[in-house]
């Protein structure tokens, strides 16, 4: 989706974390109760006033999921609309550095299959990240490809 034109409605800034590792991608379940119930997503959160995306997505992440991680590229935006904001998803290649993961504000979690990502039944805006996602790694094995190529 394009970046939405100007209007009144407040932007909210999310950034997520894509959590991949051997051909599996990280997913989190939405707890009952909560807005988007059961759906699946990348986890992650607003940033809060002062924070830069990278620490709003240090801090969301060791407060939803209890581990420390690297945060790697960022990646397009997702923008999700609804009656009185506008989300702007921020999706970054991140990596795990400690464990265990022990969920604070999600239901469950999987990891899961590349191939089998669009079984589970996502968040809107999750799904435009997943393609983006799947775009970069698709840009990034060519880019791989044409390296070893060189002599």
């Amino acid at each position: 989706m394009a970046i939405p034109p100007e209007n009144s409605k407040k932007i909210v800034v999310v950034p997520c974390a894509i959590f991949e590792k051997d051909g599996y991608v990280f997913s989190a379940q939405r707890k009952e109760g909560m807005s988007l119930a059961l759906k699946w997503e990348f986890p992650g959160g607003k940033v809060d006033e002062g924070e830069t995306e990278i620490e709003a997505l240090h801090r969301e992440i060791m407060e939803e999921l209890s581990v420390e991680i690297e945060v790697g590229v960022r990646l397009e935006p997702a923008y999700k609309e609804d009656p009185n904001r506008i989300i702007c998803l921020v999706p970054y290649v991140c990596r795990m550095l400690t464990s265990p993961i022990v969920l604070t504000e999600h239901q469950q979690y999987k990891w899961v299959r590349l191939e089998e990502i669009h079984k589970l039944d996502w968040a809107e805006a999750d799904l435009e990240v997943i393609n983006t996602f799947l775009h970069y790694l698709d840009v990034t094995k060519l880019r791989r490809s044409k390296t070893k190529l060189k002599c």
